[in-house]
C-alpha cells in the first residue's frame, strides 16, 4: 500500500476529474509551449507535509499532518480576458470537487481546507496565450506512527 499522501493525491485527482472539463493528471508538470495540445488540464501534486503541532505528535498512537495539495491549472486561449475567465472557471470546479466531500472519501482524512492561490501566469511564446494558476489545499490526515500507509 502506498503512503497516505499518495492516496490523498489520487483521491483529489479522481474528485477533480469528475467535475473538471479537461484532462486531470497526478504529478505532472506541463510545458505551456510543448504540451498545448493537452490543454485545458489540471495537475494534482503534493507540496509540504507538516505536522499541525510543533512536536509532530498530539497522541502516542498516531501522527496528524497537513498535506499541501497543489492543483496547477493550465488553459490556453487567444485573449487574456478569456484565459483569465477560464482559469477562474477551472478554479471553481476544483473548489466544488474538493469541498463536496472534505474527507475525499478516505477514512484517515479529517478535513480539507482552502490554502490559497497564486496570481495567474501567462506565456505568449506559442500560437496561443497559455495561462497557469496554482491553487493549494491543506488536507488534515492521520497516520500510524510506525507505518504511513
Amino acid at each position: 500500500m502506498s503512503h497516505r499522501a499518495e492516496q490523498i493525491i489520487t483521491a483529489a485527482r479522481e474528485a477533480i476529474a469528475a467535475e473538471f472539463r479537461g484532462a486531470v493528471y497526478e504529478h505532472r508538470a506541463f510545458s505551456m509551449l510543448e504540451d498545448e495540445g493537452e490543454l485545458p488540464a489540471v495537475s494534482v501534486d503534493y507540496g509540504a507535509d507538516d505536522p499541525p503541532d510543533d512536536d509532530g505528535a498530539s497522541n502516542f498512537a498516531f501522527f496528524d499532518s497537513l498535506l499541501t495539495v497543489e492543483t496547477a491549472i493550465y488553459i490556453r486561449g487567444t485573449e487574456e480576458s478569456t484565459v483569465k475567465k477560464d482559469l477562474l472557471d477551472a478554479r471553481r470546479a476544483i473548489h466544488v470537487a474538493l469541498m463536496a466531500d472534505r474527507t475525499l472519501g478516505l477514512p484517515f482524512v479529517i478535513d480539507t481546507r482552502y490554502g490559497g492561490a497564486d496570481a495567474p501566469e501567462f506565456n505568449t511564446d506559442g500560437e496561443y496565450l497559455a495561462g497557469l494558476l496554482v491553487c493549494r489545499w491543506l488536507v488534515h490526515y492521520r497516520m500510524n506512527i510506525s507505518d504511513p500507509s
